[in-house]
C-alpha cells in the first residue's frame, strides 16, 4: 500500500503534488490546534509527552482519577478519539511531504531514498500513535489498578512513535540538504553557453 501511494505521488503532476502537500499541511495544523485545545480542556495533569512516557500504571491511573474528579474525563476521551483525525493528517502530510522532497532526486539516488524513508517513518509514527491510542482506551477501562504490563506497552508505543516522527523530520531535512547539494553540483557540471 505504501508503494502504491508513493508511486501515485511520483506520477502526479508536480503542481498537484505540491498542492496536496500544502492541503495536508493545513489539515495537520488545523487538527493539531484543535487537539491541543481539547487536551487543555480535559485538564490532564501533565503535558501529553510526560503522560504518555510514564511507563507506570499507577501514575496513569492517577491522571485519569484527577480528570474524573474534575469532571473532565469525558473531554479526555473525546481528545483521544479526535487524535485519530490528527494521526491521519500526520500520515497523509508525511507521505506528501516526503515524496515531494524525494522528487528532487533521480530514481535510486540518495535524495530519493531519504525522502521515501522520511515518508515511511511518518507513516510508522502515525501507526504507532494509533496503537498507543488504542492501548489508552483499554487502560481507561480500569477503575482501581491499571496492569503494569499495559502501561509498559502503552508507553513503549509512545516512545517508538516519538522516535519515528523525529527520524521522519531528520530525514526530511537530510533529503532537502542532499537535494539542494546534488542540484547545485549538477548545475556546476553542466556546460554553459559561450
Amino acid at each position: 500500500m505504501f508503494t502504491t501511494l508513493t508511486n501515485r505521488a511520483f506520477n502526479a503532476p508536480l503542481w498537484m503534488h505540491a498542492t496536496a502537500t500544502l492541503a495536508s499541511f493545513g489539515a495537520f495544523q488545523g487538527t493539531r490546534i484543535f487537539l491541543d485545545k481539547l487536551y487543555a480542556a480535559s485538564q490532564h495533569p501533565v503535558d501529553f509527552a510526560t503522560g504518555q512516557l510514564g511507563f507506570d500504571g499507577a501514575t496513569t491511573l492517577g491522571y485519569y482519577d484527577a480528570m474524573r474528579e474534575g469532571g473532565t474525563f469525558g473531554i479526555y476521551v473525546q481528545t483521544q478519539l479526535f487524535d485519530f483525525a490528527f494521526i491521519a493528517a500526520v500520515i497523509v502530510f508525511g507521505i506528501c511531504f516526503g515524496t515531494l522532497l524525494a522528487r528532487m532526486g533521480q530514481v535510486g539516488s540518495l535524495t530519493r531514498k531519504l525522502g521515501l524513508a522520511a515518508a515511511g517513518f511518518a507513516v510508522a509514527g502515525g501507526l504507532l500513535d494509533a496503537s498507543e491510542n488504542l492501548m489508552s482506551f483499554i487502560m481507561m477501562q480500569f477503575d482501581t489498578v491499571i496492569p503494569q504490563v499495559l502501561a509498559y506497552i502503552y508507553s513503549s508505543f509512545a516512545a517508538l512513535k516519538f522516535i519515528s516522527l523525529t527520524l521522519a523530520m531528520a530525514l526530511a531535512l537530510a533529503t532537502l540538504i542532499t537535494g539542494v547539494i546534488s542540484s547545485g553540483l549538477g548545475m556546476m557540471r553542466r556546460p554553459t553557453a559561450a
